[in-house]
């Protein structure tokens, strides 16, 4: 009687797993149905993609807000007097990239930004120069440009310095920022007075420069 029980026990076990295997395999062969109507087998490329396309979430881009730096150079400025300051290669490459940007790089921070640049070296103060030469170059292309143009009467010279300037400033990019277009994309939308504010920055940088070698 007790081996019958056993066996009776051991019997009703494999008929529970035949039972969850046969779920499983119900569930694949409705996945392969839904595949094959849609034309794809579900072993094709395109659908484990969209597969895992679907199981990763989407990250969003951290976008750092002005005052961050801000605070940032505030605590280098005050780092000797028991202010709490730690170098941040982010946040300084964000401040190299934005500090033309005056909705971003207030009058203040740029100040101070000015302050953190000195001695400056490497690499890295190569970048920033050659960047501030390549904006003091188009600034004054630009207003070049704009003095031809009050000059022109006829249509076709409009036409003709019209397509000068836009070969100009496809052919400006940035060595600092990432993705040239995006920095073209402001210029262009920039009025005339911040383009002016993005040159007087760039010379301050360049100034500060050359102070330095001399």
């Amino acid at each position: 009687k007790y081996r019958k029980l056993n066996l009776g026990k051991m019997a009703a076990t494999k008929n529970r797993k035949k039972k969850r295997i046969s779920k499983h395999v119900l569930k694949s062969k409705e996945a392969e149905q839904q595949s094959s109507d849609l034309g794809q087998s579900s072993d094709s490329p395109a659908v484990q993609t969209m597969t895992k396309t679907a199981r990763q979430p989407k990250q969003s881009e951290k976008i750092k807000d002005p005052k961050e730096a801000e605070t940032y150079l505030s605590a280098w400025k005050y780092r000797e007097q028991g202010g709490e300051w730690k170098f941040n290669k982010n946040t300084q490459s964000w401040l190299f990239r934005h500090m033309y940007h005056a909705e971003k790089i207030s009058k203040d921070a740029f100040t101070l930004l000015m302050e953190y640049m000195d001695g400056l070296k490497g690499s890295t103060r190569k970048r920033v120069i050659e960047d501030a030469q390549r904006r003091a170059v188009r600034y004054k292309e630009f207003e070049k440009m704009q003095e031809a143009n009050k000059n022109v009467k006829t249509p076709n010279d409009n036409k003709a310095n019209s397509a000068s300037m836009k070969e100009m400033e496809s052919e400006t990019t940035s060595t600092i920022e990432k993705g040239g277009e995006d920095d073209q994309t402001r210029w262009k939308r920039l009025g005339n007075h911040d383009k002016r504010k993005e040159y007087k920055r760039a010379r301050k940088v360049l100034e500060l420069f050359q102070k330095e070698s001399g």
